[in-house]
C-alpha cells in the first residue's frame, strides 16, 4: 500500500489556522480578493468589507456633496460595526483606509481588548486621497510599500506581492520585445507616444495596452487636448487576458507614478516570473535580488534601450509571492 504523503504546514500556516480575522481593503482590480482567498486557504477565518462606501450615492455625493459624502461614509461603518455584531476578531487587518475614521478603530478596541490592528499601505500619502496618518496612531503596527513614506514616517518598508500564477510561468519564444500596461494619464500618455516613435524606428515589437474610460477620454478631449485614440484602449486588460499577453512578452515596462517610489506590482509580476524589467523606478536598486541585467532603469522623456538588454534571457524567480508578503504583514 503507498505511503501517503503529508503536505508540510508552515509556520506561517500554523499562525494562521483557525484565526479570525477582518479584512478592510481597497477595491483594487482582484488583488483584494486574492489576499482574502489566501488567508483563507491558509486557514483563517475572514470577514472582509470595502474601506469606503462604492454605491453610486457616494460616488455622486464625493463629486458634488463632500461634506455629504463623509456622513455616508460613518454611515458605513456605523454599518460595519451592526454587521459584525458580537463577533470576536484576532486581528484588524486594514490596507489603505484613508476614508476610516478614528472612532471606527477606538470602538473595537473597546469591544474586543486582545485585538491587534494591522495596517498596511500601497500607496503613498502623496497619491491622491491616500494620506493615512491620521490612522497610523490607532494601529499596532503600519507598513507600507512606498520608500520616502518609510523614512519621513518612521514605518516599516515592505513591497507589495505577486499573485502566484506569477510563480511558474512557462518559457515561450517571445512575441513581444516589449509590453507596457497600464491606466491613463496625460503624463502616460505623452511616454506611451515617445515609446512608440522609438521602437518604431529601431525595428523593436511592442505590445501595449493603455487603458481609459470613454467618459474620461471624452473630458481630456473637451478640456482640449489631442488625443490619438488608435494607441489608447477603451476598457481594461482582465487578469486573464494580461496574463496571457505577460507570457509572451521579453521584457515588461514599469512606468511609476511620480508620487511614489514603492516597487509596483508590474514590476514584482517579472522578478517573480524571472523576466527582464524596465523601470522609471531607481528605488529599485535597494531591493535585494537587483540585478542590473535582469533590471534597467530609464529616463522616460529620452527614451534609450541597449541592444544586448533586447536579447531574450530569463532569471531566477525571486520571491514576492502573496504568502511571503501575508507572513511579513501579520509578523
Amino acid at each position: 500500500m503507498p505511503k501517503l504523503i503529508s503536505k508540510q504546514i508552515t509556520s506561517f500556516e500554523k499562525k494562521m489556522k483557525g484565526k479570525r480575522i477582518l479584512f478592510i481593503g481597497v477595491k483594487f482590480y482582484h488583488y483584494t480578493e486574492e489576499i482574502k482567498k489566501k488567508m483563507e486557504s491558509l486557514g483563517a477565518e475572514v470577514t472582509f468589507f470595502y474601506e469606503r462606501d462604492t454605491s453610486l450615492k457616494y460616488a455622486l455625493a464625493k463629486n458634488f456633496f463632500p461634506g455629504y459624502a463623509n456622513k455616508i461614509q460613518d454611515l458605513h461603518y456605523m454599518e460595519v460595526i451592526r454587521k459584525i455584531g458580537p463577533l470576536a476578531f484576532d486581528y484588524l487587518f486594514v490596507i489603505g483606509g484613508y476614508k476610516m475614521e478614528e472612532w471606527f478603530v477606538k470602538t473595537l478596541k473597546e469591544r474586543l481588548p486582545d485585538l491587534k490592528t494591522i495596517l498596511y499601505q500601497w500607496d503613498s500619502i502623496y497619491n491622491w486621497e491616500c494620506d493615512y496618518r491620521h490612522m497610523i496612531p490607532w494601529f499596532d503596527v503600519t507598513k507600507t510599500f512606498d520608500y520616502k513614506d518609510s523614512e519621513m514616517l518612521h514605518l516599516e518598508n515592505l513591497p507589495t506581492f505577486h499573485t502566484d500564477e506569477f510563480k511558474v510561468v512557462s518559457t515561450e519564444i517571445p512575441k513581444f520585445d516589449l509590453f507596457f500596461v497600464g491606466g491613463y494619464s496625460h503624463v502616460r500618455y505623452e511616454f506611451v507616444k515617445k515609446l512608440i516613435r522609438y521602437c518604431k524606428t529601431h525595428g523593436i515589437k511592442l505590445k501595449v495596452h493603455l487603458a481609459i474610460s470613454i467618459k474620461y477620454f471624452l473630458k481630456e478631449k473637451l478640456s482640449g487636448k489631442a488625443l490619438d485614440a488608435s494607441i489608447l484602449s477603451f476598457s481594461k486588460l482582465d487578469q486573464q487576458e494580461y496574463y496571457r499577453l505577460f507570457k509572451q512578452a521579453n521584457i515588461i515596462i514599469d512606468y511609476t507614478n511620480p508620487a511614489q517610489t514603492g516597487i509596483t506590482t508590474r514590476s514584482l509580476d517579472a522578478l517573480g516570473a524571472g523576466k527582464k524589467l524596465l523601470t522609471t523606478n531607481e528605488y529599485i536598486v535597494r531591493e535585494p535580488g537587483f540585478n542590473p541585467e535582469q533590471i534597467r532603469i530609464f529616463d522616460p522623456h529620452k527614451i534609450h534601450i541597449d541592444k544586448d538588454f533586447l536579447a531574450p534571457k530569463t532569471f531566477a524567480h525571486q520571491n514576492y509571492s502573496i504568502e511571503k508578503w501575508l507572513d511579513a504583514v501579520f509578523d
